[in-house]
């Protein structure tokens, strides 16, 4: 997939930031889904509902998870093949997974953390296979720890 760098000057940054932060979105997200619209003809993969269904779906989770247990970033590739989007599933997910950590560090996700554990006094981000692992503090399964 091609990548594209841009410069743009701080003004021009932080305006764009408030509006990502008003969407729950990254700015990089932004940018893409404003480009997207005004230039792409083909069907586009809808990150911003998805985004929104994964919080809505890691809200009910127990405990911790990765983003392979919430049923929206599961079922990405039948969602691409059903509406004939010509994305990769693994941009796809990669682009989700972004989207969703930088929502869970900015505090968007109420409720949800990155997991962590104590190694020699230190903590560190927990992950399983090399997904990031998440927490659900507000769970039933949390609250018992």
């Amino acid at each position: 997939m091609p990548r594209i760098n841009l410069s743009i000057n701080e003004d021009l940054y932080k305006q764009l930031q408030k509006v990502a932060d008003k969407q729950k979105v990254t700015v990089n997200s932004l940018i893409l889904e404003a480009i997207e619209e005004k230039y792409s003809t083909r069907v586009r993969y809808d990150y911003t509902t998805a985004l929104k269904l994964m919080i809505s779906e890691s809200r009910k989770m127990d405990g911790e998870f990765t983003l392979s247990d919430l049923q929206t970033f599961k079922d990405v590739d039948q969602v691409l093949i059903e509406n004939h989007i010509n994305e990769s599933p693994a941009s796809v997910r990669a682009r989700l997974g972004k989207m969703y950590n930088e929502a869970v560090k900015k505090g968007v996700v109420k409720g949800i953390e990155r997991a962590v554990f104590m190694k020699n006094g230190v903590e560190k981000l927990k992950f399983l296979c090399r997904a990031a692992v998440y927490s659900n503090k507000l769970s039933k399964a949390a609250s018992k720890k």
